[in-house]
């Protein structure tokens, strides 16, 4: 009976000293999380801003070749901004630093204003995004911070794998007391077995960026986060067999 009652104390002892290093661990984990989204951010958003005001300033006396290098450069620029400021809001998520704060908001210029934010990228690749409006014009109670994260994910999301010259179609519908965005891209879809997986924290799939964007695995999670912070839904699903995805974001109006 006494060398159980040791024993137990033994892994007592041994399962204590585990939550220690596991606690450790979980710590320095996140102090890297907030040096790479707070420290390193700085010098990419510098950097950015000079290459915008580079070309501003003289993007007319940039030969073929250097715009060619140019352009690289910037989307490797922008490409490593949207993985620290993933990063940064999954931070914010995990110590639920994210407050909603609510208010009438018209998605038409928000949709708009993130759409515009990825022309240049979307260029790049020689992607269209078109807008369809039709006749609505709804405003909806909604945090419109939150909701434009929610937007660029996809967005970047449906840039980043189709082929060059293809197009990302945006649509409105009003669905009883919903209003439902709809992004379409010309993509190469996923597979059914990977479906399930696409809103997993840093799943990352077999489709590959076609032009060698990285990927953190976290555009999407981060979606179905934000989208649930604001009373939402998202659903995704692939347009025909042929290939194409769409996601739809719903929000209560």
């Amino acid at each position: 009976m006494m060398e159980n009652s040791a024993s137990y104390r033994d892994i007592d002892l041994i399962l204590a000293e585990k939550q220690k290093i596991i606690e450790k661990l979980q710590k320095e984990n996140q102090s890297l999380l907030k040096i790479i989204s707070h420290d390193i951010r700085a010098p990419f958003t510098q950097l950015f801003a000079m290459m915008q005001l580079l070309d501003l300033e003289n993007g007319d006396e940039i030969n073929p070749g250097q715009r060619h290098y140019f352009d690289r450069m910037y989307h490797s620029l922008a490409n490593g901004m949207e993985m620290v400021k993933n990063l940064h809001d999954i931070r914010s998520l995990d110590e639920d630093k994210i407050t909603i704060v609510k208010e009438d908001v018209r998605l038409i210029p928000i949709i708009e204003k993130v759409s515009q934010s990825f022309s240049k990228l979307a260029g790049l690749k020689s992607i269209k995004i078109s807008f369809e409006k039709g006749s609505l014009d709804p405003d909806i109670q909604t945090d419109s911070y939150v909701l434009e994260k929610i937007l660029s994910c996809v967005l970047s999301n449906a840039i980043k794998y189709p082929e060059d010259g293809t197009e990302v179609r945006i649509k409105l519908e009003q669905r009883g007391e919903e209003v439902v965005i709809i992004y379409e891209d010309g993509g190469p879809g996923i597979s059914d077995e990977e479906l399930p997986l696409i809103f997993e924290k840093y799943t990352k799939l077999s489709t590959i960026p076609t032009m060698g964007e990285s990927t953190t695995g976290l555009g999407m999670y981060l979606a179905k986060s934000f989208v649930e912070l604001i009373d939402g839904k998202i659903e995704i699903g692939n347009i025909s067999d042929n290939g194409g995805l769409r996601v739809r974001i719903l929000l209560p109006v």
